[in-house]
């Protein structure tokens, strides 16, 4: 667990430094140690971004290892833009069809 500093802490930490440092010196000391934390941040940042990379070329890496098993099975041998747009449109009525009302349906049934 972090230790968590209060208003006490930091104004003994802000006294002490004063005496230790001296007036002349505290805001150069306090800049460079501003400076000092940006760089920490900066390598965290960094660090969590490269895991972030190396995950998703990782999932890119699965996802076309099951493009090629499925290619060599030969599932997606057959698959072009006219197939794709067939099997889209029949999707598309199938979900039409489901999606109106049954009264709907039985009062146009009924009609012919």
């Amino acid at each position: 667990m972090i230790p968590q500093l209060g208003l006490a802490e930091m104004l003994i930490i802000a006294v002490l430094a004063l005496v230790v440092v001296g007036p002349k010196d505290l805001p150069k000391m306090m800049r460079t140690a501003g400076r000092f934390m940006a760089r920490i941040k900066s390598m965290g940042q960094e660090f969590k971004d490269a895991f972030t990379q190396i995950g998703e070329d990782e999932d890119l890496v699965n996802l076309r290892k099951e493009i090629d098993e499925l290619k060599a099975m030969g599932q997606l041998s057959n698959l072009s833009d006219e197939a794709f747009e067939e099997d889209m449109r029949a999707l598309d009525e199938d979900l039409r069809e489901s999606a109106t009302p049954k009264d709907d349906k039985v009062d146009d049934d009924s009609k012919t």
